[in-house]
């Protein structure tokens, strides 16, 4: 198959999928992808420090601080992201 046939399958799959399940699975790989990064980074405390730097001004933003149920799926995603599975 190639590249463009796998697109294409792939863009129908997410119409038989729906928008959210679709999304859903995309954030997933996205997630996994940014786990295996942390993971293998040879400076993982620093990229931690910035990392909490920055959920944490997420976190303080009127976007997700106005939001309890926000915030919450937030810290759950970035500890999924931080731990060792």
């Amino acid at each position: 198959m190639t590249h463009d046939e796998e697109q294409q399958s792939a863009a129908e799959a997410a119409g038989r999928l729906g928008e959210i399940d679709a999304l859903d699975t995309q954030i997933s790989g996205i997630c996994s992808m940014l786990h295996a990064l942390y993971m293998a980074h040879p400076a993982r405390e620093q990229v931690r420090r910035q990392f909490d730097r920055l959920l944490a001004k997420l976190l303080d933003s009127p976007y997700v601080a106005d939001e309890p149920d926000r915030a919450l799926v937030l810290r759950a995603t970035a500890s999924a992201l931080l731990t060792n599975r």
